[in-house]
């Protein structure tokens, strides 16, 4: 539990720190959207968020409050969470990238080439139904030993789930390691190739 302040009320309740926004619950609501921000600061063993409407103050603890200001200050990008860095080659394969995506690849510069060229450091698959799933068993053997494959897919859908991604790459001979948001419409999982 934790002690806010917002606009004359205080009290308790939990918070939470989102991809993109800030939420505390308990004798009051408020969340802030991260991108609404006009400054952020650390006052005491207090994170001070400010936006148009006024500020918030969480008494979060001085090792809580500093992580929670890094990771607003610093906030990691797709590509860090997919291990994507400036220089690597990554594979598109499927529909167009989800847009935020592909900004992101944009900028950073990454060289993007089509399917069948070697030595590809990821593959990134956008699986938009469960039919997109069909290019796993060709994608796979492919696929060079250190090299990843990302399969992008839509949250919240029943025709194509997390499961039926798992089992395209596990069928396909590979092994899920990793999960993360991509977007706010699309997740991805991370394959790589079994180790002997």
């Amino acid at each position: 539990m934790v002690t806010a302040r917002w606009g004359g009320q205080q009290g308790t309740g939990k918070a939470l720190l989102e991809r993109d926004h800030v939420l505390f619950r308990g004798d009051f609501r408020v969340k802030l959207l991260l991108a609404d921000l006009t400054a952020s600061a650390l006052v005491g063993d207090a994170l001070v968020l400010s936006v148009a409407d006024g500020s918030l103050a969480l008494d979060l603890g001085a090792t809580r409050a500093a992580a929670w200001l890094a990771f607003i200050r610093n906030p990691k990008t797709v590509l860090d969470k997919l291990g994507i860095k400036p220089g690597h080659r990554v594979r598109l394969a499927g529909q167009a990238p989800d847009p935020v995506l592909a900004a992101e690849l944009t900028r950073a510069g990454i060289i993007r080439d089509a399917l069948g060229t070697p030595e590809a450091d990821f593959v990134l698959l956008v699986a938009d139904s469960a039919a997109d799933l069909d290019a796993v068993p060709e994608i796979a053997p492919a696929l060079a030993v250190k090299a990843g494959l990302w399969i992008a897919y839509p949250k919240g859908r029943r025709d194509i789930t997390q499961d039926d991604v798992r089992k395209a790459g596990r069928g396909a001979g590979l092994v899920d390691n990793k999960v993360c948001a991509v977007s706010p419409t699309h997740t991805a999982l991370k394959f790589v190739q079994r180790k002997a």
